[in-house]
């Protein structure tokens, strides 16, 4: 396996970024005892979300269940009539995924796609003989078995046509990146060429709790007490997480080898930054846990992926000198032990750390192995 791989170290203050059900951060336990953790789920929005605002023709992928309003959107453009664009809507969408609430415009479970692989299908659709079924379907002076007929046959081309969402576009790098489940249908199913951990602290945390009041602007003398009080759970925690890149997958016939070379290389530069940088929304206005890595590692090599979270089964434990440096001290001593055990010098093409590197050149480093041997 070609990879690319980011082990990152990364210190936050007093932060939530991931809240379970009743709004606590997430934990695991983990060498013996609690660490705070941030869900891979969790990271990978905010990566999806920067990579789109850095490429956006790149990364074009809307994640939704109410497909029906943009394929309907889609039909208008191509001229048809509302209520024959609305029909052929909901029976599109119902072949890529099973409708919910056809006047709400909604599938039961989310459907990710991108701009120009809608347009595939609607155009797959159109280039049948669909318009006299359609009219069959829309009018009521049709007996009920002719407009479940039609539909039948309408839904035959439909179905087929929804195998377009699997078509070679420009703009779906992030479904590549990141995958794409359709329980209803596996043929569309799209294997994401990347790979993410769940983030945990190199450290034991214990949650703890905010008690906070807000003040009542008017309030008179004879009122008194705070207008309204609550408690809030918070954490202070330096992670580790992976984020790798299946560079083999990402070009295969299933993915963007379609893609012309500088494309391709957009991408995976795009999301190596947002990779690095991202940081989980949660709570961004009150706790602004805003603070890039500390330091990343990162590999071009070919072979099994690796974690280097074993650095911290063991861990680091609390010091007046932080738990930055001996967690950076840690994860490399590992690192080296594995390259040493398993015999991984072999596989490494290159290693490049952030802050020796800026990220530009960081990421160039990497990207120059890319190029030069895939």
């Amino acid at each position: 396996m070609n990879l690319i791989e980011l082990h990152i170290l990364q210190s936050f203050p007093v932060s939530c970024l991931n809240r379970d059900d009743v709004g606590a951060p997430k934990t695991a336990y983990f060498g013996g005892c609690q660490r705070a953790r941030v869900s891979s789920q969790a990271w990978k929005r905010p990566i999806r979300a920067m990579a789109k605002e850095s490429s956006p023709g790149l990364f074009a992928g809307q994640r939704t269940r109410f497909v029906v309003r943009s394929l309907e959107q889609i039909y208008l453009k191509k001229d048809l009539e509302p209520q024959k664009a609305k029909t052929l809507a909901i029976l599109t969408a119902d072949s890529m995924g099973k409708l919910d609430d056809p006047e709400k415009g909604n599938v039961k479970t989310l459907l990710y796609f991108s701009p120009q692989e809608l347009e595939s299908v609607t155009s797959e659709v159109l280039d049948k003989d669909y318009a006299p079924l359609l009219q069959a379907v829309i009018d009521d002076n049709r007996t009920k078995k002719d407009k479940s007929n039609a539909e039948k046959n309408l839904k035959v081309i439909t179905d087929k046509a929804s195998k377009q969402l699997k078509a070679k576009v420009k703009d779906n790098a992030d479904i590549a990146v990141f995958g794409r489940m359709v329980a209803d249908d596996h043929s569309l199913m799209v294997e994401g060429a990347g790979l993410f951990s769940h983030a945990l602290s190199t450290h034991s945390v214990a949650n703890e709790i905010d008690f906070f009041s807000a003040v009542d602007d008017n309030n008179t003398a004879d009122d008194e007490g705070a207008g309204h009080l609550g408690t809030i759970e918070f954490n202070s925690a330096c992670y580790y997480r992976y984020v790798g890149l299946n560079i083999d997958m990402l070009k295969d016939e299933h993915h963007l080898d379609h893609y012309e070379d500088d494309e391709f290389n957009q991408v995976v530069k795009t999301f190596l930054k947002a990779a690095i940088l991202a940081v989980p929304s949660a709570r961004k206005n009150s706790m602004f846990a805003f603070n890039p890595p500390a330091y990343v590692l990162g590999l071009k090599r070919n072979g099994q992926p690796l974690s280097l979270v074993n650095a911290f089964e063991k861990p680091v434990r609390k010091s007046r000198d932080g738990y930055i440096e001996e967690s950076i001290d840690r994860m490399n001593s590992h690192w080296e032990n594995l390259a040493e055990t398993y015999c991984l010098r072999k596989q490494e093409d290159v290693k490049v750390v952030i802050p020796e590197k800026n990220i530009d050149d960081f990421i160039m480093v990497l990207m120059n192995k890319v190029s030069s041997n895939g």
